[in-house]
């Protein structure tokens, strides 16, 4: 049986993955206060675990806090993006440049994940569409052995998907089938060559999505 105090450390977590689901997918909008006593009612907890996780998305990056108004879901801000995009870039094209090369059985895996992926229909239910994809990225880039960068990659991926949720549904936003494909070649430089393009165009995309706001 999990314990009390096992089921009052994870429930913070619980509540903040929820609202963070929110935030990404456009139900708290940008600026929008976070009432603590509004949150508890509309979750069924008390305001414990909901301040917890208030404090959480706040370090995260998905909140601001003001000691005297409280909580609001941070806007979003060109400069942000593009300082959160390079970081990405950064620390992505490091973890290729160290990817070791997998099995042929883990290939297989890779492709029929990104079928999956593929096709979900992202205009429709992109959440879903966004786990999915994420999951499949994670087991790319964990082929490098620098875990303390794919820990930090993965924490630029929840604080970038605001900001990819302002771009077209339907572009190709992301290199994940060309990986596969260089990774099966043990191509190092079309793998770092196709992950530079696609980053390139999402960039570009994101700057055309803020123009048009």
């Amino acid at each position: 049986m999990v314990s009390t105090a096992a089921n009052s450390e994870a429930l913070p977590n619980q509540m903040a993955d929820q609202l963070r689901a929110l935030i990404v997918r456009g139900t708290l909008l940008p600026g929008e206060h976070l009432g603590q006593t509004q949150l508890a009612t509309r979750f069924g907890h008390s305001k414990v675990p909901i301040r917890e996780a208030l404090k959480l998305l706040t370090a995260e990056g998905f909140l601001r806090h003001d000691r005297h108004r409280g909580y609001f879901v941070a806007p979003l801000e060109l400069e942000e993006a593009r300082q959160l995009y390079k970081l990405r870039r950064w620390l992505e094209a490091e973890l290729l440049s160290t990817a070791e090369w997998p099995s042929e059985e883990q290939i297989r895996q890779f492709y029929a994940e990104f079928d999956r992926v593929d096709a979900i229909d992202q205009a429709r239910d992109f959440t879903t569409w966004a786990i999915a994809l994420e999951g499949l990225r994670l087991k790319l880039f964990d082929l490098s052995p620098q875990k303390i960068l794919l820990r930090e990659a993965t924490r630029l991926w929840r604080l970038t998907d605001r900001y990819r949720a302002l771009m077209p549904r339907t572009m190709a936003e992301s290199p994940e089938r060309r990986l596969i494909d260089a990774l099966a070649a043990r191509d190092r430089g079309a793998l770092i060559a196709d992950y530079m393009e696609a980053r390139s165009k999402v960039e570009m995309a994101l700057e055309q999505a803020f123009a048009n706001r």
